[in-house]
């Protein structure tokens, strides 16, 4: 039976989304966007629920690391932006 599971050869790509839940997916841990092949960007809520924790790393190190927390109301207006930026693009 050919191997239809192998975690070391299918890691996330680029352009790539991964989320981590847990609760049965009623909880999100984590969200992974894979920006190129060294640079990802990271969201989690924070333990209080109170803020969105983002990370933007570069395992080459010639970008620095940024890190910050953002309010809800700023989540809110950055994924209000981005639907109406995806809603311009044209399909392919």
């Amino acid at each position: 039976m050919p191997k239809t599971l192998d975690i070391i050869e299918n890691q996330i790509h680029v352009g790539d989304v991964k989320t981590i839940t847990y609760n049965g997916g009623a909880n999100i841990r984590y969200i992974e966007l894979l920006f190129c092949p060294i640079t990802k960007a990271q969201f989690a809520p924070s333990e209080d629920k109170r803020f969105v924790a983002f990370s933007v790393s570069d395992n080459n190190l010639q970008l620095p690391q940024l890190c910050c927390q953002m309010r809800k109301n700023t989540l809110r207006d950055l994924i209000v932006s981005l639907k109406n930026v995806y809603n311009e693009l044209y399909d392919e």
